[in-house]
Formats: structure tokens, sequence, C-alpha cells
């Protein structure tokens, strides 16, 4: 197993007073028996990418997850109180020597967060909620509140009437609102959109009466072929990639609507 540290920092940093952070600057592992450990001890710079590599069953995870962010989150642990601690899974310490200089870790690793693909690993620390007012505040140009960056809130806006006291006599007062959310409105904030295939359900150059429709069970000849004929929303003599928008709307979308067809009234 390999260790690398790469530095962020410039050469220039060196001459200006070290960052108060830096006066415990290594993680530092001595005498690590995890797993296939075999007393492995390590220095891990802070504020540095440290690359871990190596040959599968080399060590890496019991190192990084199994030793330092095991004992990361014990540590954290210990801060709740008795009553809160009673109902958290109890963790023994790493089978190691020397392990200082932890804070607190973020641990992500090759498993799903959750079933929602809106949950990350910002949500769930969240990290993501402190970067939206971060961008809400510093932005430029101004967008809106720390709503205006977030996935899980969609734009809205509204008007009404209120009823105030003012005077001594209830007043009545039109009021709006609007909110400026970050969540797409066609695919709420997933990132992808699960739609029905158009192209699937009907044959655009063919009109009705030709047998447009490709779904099983919807024949001309039938019921259905009656009523599309005798509703008066489109022409069924017509092909599909002809009709107007409010059309092909009716003939996809239409709400429910009573009509009268061969003299039989239906919905």
């Amino acid at each position: 197993m390999h260790v690398r540290a790469y530095d962020r920092h410039m050469s220039a940093d060196a001459t200006k007073s070290p960052h108060i952070a830096d006066s415990h600057d290594l993680i530092r592992v001595h005498g690590a028996r995890v797993n296939n450990l075999r007393d492995v001890s390590v220095d891990i710079p802070k504020r540095r990418l440290t690359v871990f590599t190596g040959v599968s069953g080399s060590g890496k995870s019991s190192l990084v997850f199994g030793t330092i962010a095991a004992e990361s989150q014990r540590l954290i642990n210990e801060t709740y109180s008795t009553f809160i601690q009673g109902f958290m899974p109890s963790q023994a310490r790493p089978d190691v020597d020397v392990l200082s200089g932890l804070t607190t870790a973020i641990l992500v690793d090759q498993e799903r967060m959750g079933s929602d693909p809106r949950s990350t690993v910002g949500t769930a620390t969240d990290a993501n909620a402190m970067l939206r007012i971060l961008f809400s505040r510093l932005g430029d140009p101004y967008i809106g509140s720390s709503q205006a960056f977030s996935f899980n809130i969609a734009s809205a806006s509204g008007a009404g009437a209120i009823t105030i006291e003012r005077g001594g006599q209830k007043v009545k007062e039109r009021r709006e609102f609007s909110i400026t959310g970050g969540m797409c409105s066609r695919c709420e904030g997933r990132g992808n959109v699960s739609d029905f295939d158009l192209t699937a359900l009907y044959d655009a150059d063919k009109s009705l009466s030709e047998g447009a429709l490709t779904i099983p069970g919807y024949s001309m000849d039938g019921w259905y072929g009656r009523i599309y004929r005798g509703c008066g929303f489109f022409d069924p003599d017509k092909p599909i990639k002809k009709f107007t928008k409010k059309q092909i709307d009716d003939l996809l979308y239409k709400e429910p609507t009573k009509i009268k067809v061969d003299g039989i009234n239906v919905t």
C-alpha cells in the first residue's frame, strides 16, 4: 500500500505566517492492526489531498475506514449524552497504539446513501445548506435567498386577500408572494425525467380512422373508435402529425368530460 500527499499550497505561501489550523497539521497512526494491517505507522498531512493506493487486500480500507474514520466516529459519539448513546450502536476503539490529530470525518463509501437520488454528501452532512447560504450572500449577480440554490425547493408565487386590523377596523388587503427556488420544475431536482415515449403510443403519419393508435385494446372498430369519432374534439380522418397543440392535448391529456355519442351520454 502506498500513500501520497499532494500539497495544494504554492511555495510563496511558505513566507506567510502559518494558519492556526497548521498547529496540528498531521493525523498520526502508529501500530495499526485492524484486519490485515500489521503494525502500520503513517503520518497523514491535513488540508492536503492524500491518496491510498495498492492492490486488493493490501489494507487501504482497513486503514482509512476501519481505523481512522471509525475512531473519528467513535469520538463524536462520545460527545452525545448517555441517553442518546443508549440508542446508538456501541463501537470499540480500533486496534492501534497511537491515533492522534483526528477531526470530524465525512465518510463516503461505495454504497448508495439512500433511495432518493437527491441525497448527496452535501445534504447528508448539511454542508449543502451552508454552501447555499454562502452563495446567496456572496454571489454576484444576486439571485435570491439560499432557497434559490436548493434543488429541493421549487419556485412559486401566489396572491390573495388578507384581513388586517387597522385603527379599530378590519380592512382587507391584497398581498402577493414569490419564492425563488432552485428546483427544476420538469425533473423536480432529480437530474432525469421519466416520461412516456409518445412514438410508442401512436403513429403520427396515420389518422385515427387508419389505426394510428398502437396501444393494445384501443381499436377504432370498437367502442373507443365510436368515442373518438363522435367526441368532436378532433378530426378522426386527419393524420395526428397535423393536429394542433390543443387537439394533441385533448387526445392525450384531456380531463374526463361528458359527451354524447350516438345518442348515448358517456364520460
